[in-house]
């Protein structure tokens, strides 16, 4: 599953954030992403980890890979 599938993004906001298309199961390893259907996008590693440390799809998926 992808981050986007899992966290319900509309497409035109997937569509367009960096993880997309083949970073969905490593989207926690990108910067620039727009969590939160678009709400945060993150703009440097260190807010990347700190925002990632609270998302569901990292703690159910991502981080296992």
């Amino acid at each position: 599953m992808n981050c986007w599938e899992h966290l319900e993004c509309p497409v035109q906001i997937y569509k367009t954030c960096p993880a997309y298309p083949d970073k969905g199961l490593d989207c926690w390893k990108v910067t620039g992403t727009k969590c939160d259907k678009g709400r945060h996008v993150t703009k440097s590693v260190a807010e990347k980890i700190a925002h990632c440390r609270t998302c569901d799809f990292y703690e159910q998926y991502a981080h296992k890979f």
